[in-house]
């Protein structure tokens, strides 16, 4: 029997907690270890209750400075330095960045001084760190040992974007997000301390739009499209799912039944698991839990005139991301050896 890669997680929010629970439904992989700053009791208690995703079906416990799934014991920190994380004694293969703190090479490098053999950032990195999305570019890896696996938004967008690019060219894009509202934003009214005054209103009660990466993150793979993508993420009262709005400029003129054949053949052929279609008339809440990165609602395509695209996907942005996390697990340690 292979040996089972051995994960780490460093903040235990959201992502952090999502990805935890596909790791412990996997028989490839076993979650060792956990850093984040709140109290054991709480980290049990959010991993075994979730108000989206239901109860954990393991058998969930604390313990001094541990966490007990079912018989196997997770070593709990509770450190916001890094360098105290004694990584080298769990053995750690790879280490899930998923605190939204540490966005640089330079700021994760302590994590593999601890002991960690690679580093996996939860979003999108604010240097040149290499930027891989599971589907896309993952066949590239090189072996860094410090990667981003970018936004849950660059996820769903960028393989659409891949297909759509490669048959029929992309002028220029803009992208909405009906983006379910976040843990970063605010209950009731209050202060905040992002650039983006809206933040500071009460998610549950209004429909905020935000500034978002998303274009940013988007142009990592198209340079060619770089100052031709406009994004905005337009928070919404639900608590899990985004639906993607996507207005594309194609190069050439197309009938819309062929368009929408070649996404069905392409996603077949090479993004089995990552993309898919849905001819059913679904809503948001349908989509909790479901483990693609992103699902084009096919009835909700259109072609105005012959080459202005609007495609509909959804989104499980805390699940379906969770998974391309933890796909990208195994395209790191199948890559043993580091770049020169």
């Amino acid at each position: 029997m292979s040996k089972k890669i051995r994960v780490f997680i460093n903040g235990f929010g959201r992502i952090g907690r999502s990805a935890a629970r596909v790791i412990l439904g996997r028989d490839d992989m076993e979650l060792v270890g956990i850093n984040d700053l709140y109290s054991v009791e709480q980290m049990v208690y959010l991993l075994k209750y979730d108000s989206v995703y239901g109860v954990a079906p393991q058998k969930i416990e604390s313990k001094k400075n541990a966490i007990v799934v079912d018989e196997d014991l997770l070593r709990v920190y509770c450190e916001s330095d890094p360098c105290r994380l004694r990584l080298i004694e769990l053995e750690v293969d790879v280490l899930l960045q998923c605190s939204g703190m540490f966005l640089t090479i330079s700021s994760n490098q302590p994590y593999l001084d601890a002991g960690a053999n690679r580093v996996i950032v939860s979003t999108t990195a604010e240097d040149d760190m290499p930027t891989y999305i599971y589907g896309v570019n993952h066949q590239e890896y090189k072996g860094e040992p410090i990667i981003s696996n970018t936004s849950c938004s660059a996820n769903a967008i960028v393989p659409i974007f891949k297909i759509i690019d490669k048959h029929f060219g992309i002028r220029v894009a803009q992208m909405h997000m009906f983006h379910s509202y976040t843990a970063y934003q605010r209950l009731l009214d209050s202060k905040h301390y992002s650039k983006d005054i809206r933040r500071a209103r009460a998610a549950a009660v209004n429909i905020i739009p935000l500034q978002s990466s998303a274009a940013r993150a988007t142009e990592q793979f198209f340079p060619n499209l770089k100052g031709k993508l406009y994004a905005k993420s337009i928070r919404i009262p639900v608590n899990a799912c985004t639906m993607y709005d996507l207005l594309i400029k194609l190069d050439g003129d197309f009938q819309q039944e062929y368009i929408e054949a070649v996404l069905i053949d392409e996603i077949d052929a090479s993004y089995s698991g990552i993309l898919a279609t849905t001819i059913e008339p679904k809503v948001s809440s349908d989509y909790i839990a479901d483990p693609h990165s992103a699902i084009i609602d096919l009835p909700l395509m259109d072609l105005a005139g012959t080459n202005l695209l609007r495609i509909s996907a959804w989104q499980d942005n805390e699940y379906g991301y969770a998974c391309r996390l933890v796909d990208m697990l195994r395209v790191v340690t199948s890559n043993k050896k580091p770049i020169c």
